[in-house]
């Protein structure tokens, strides 16, 4: 005898119902949270446009989907920590009033934003 010819089918509407309503839950959840981690991301990409770091995106000729796809969402609130809390604000704001200085001088994001642009050979070994 089949363990299977033992279970009613009522037993198994129960069964399936129970699991129709657990994927469900699921399904609801995972949803919820992929809304609050696009919010969240739609929020810090507008902090990004509001600091003196969207300029020097901007500045350094770095695509915007690029910086995005590049960067973690942590290396991002690093960015803009680092830029919130910059030692120098008046030598970036001179510089992009038109003054020929050297970030490297002052921006304390302008090494990993030359990295993702590629045009700095960060952490290569020499030859």
């Amino acid at each position: 005898m089949s363990l299977y010819n033992d279970i009613s089918s009522q037993t198994l509407i129960i069964i399936g119902g129970i699991l129709a309503v657990v994927f469900i839950l699921i399904v609801c959840r995972l949803y919820c949270d992929i809304r609050f981690l696009r919010k969240g991301r739609r929020d810090q990409q507008a902090r990004i446009g509001r600091l003196r770091l969207n300029d020097m995106i901007a500045r350094l000729k770095i695509n915007k989907n690029k910086y995005l796809a590049s960067t973690s969402d942590m290396d991002r609130e690093r960015q803009i920590w680092a830029c919130e809390h910059c030692p120098e604000p008046e030598s970036c704001e001179h510089m992009f009033e038109g003054d020929h200085l050297d970030p490297h001088d002052f921006c304390p994001n302008i090494d990993e934003l030359e990295r993702i642009k590629g045009t700095k050979s960060a952490n290569k070994a020499p030859v």
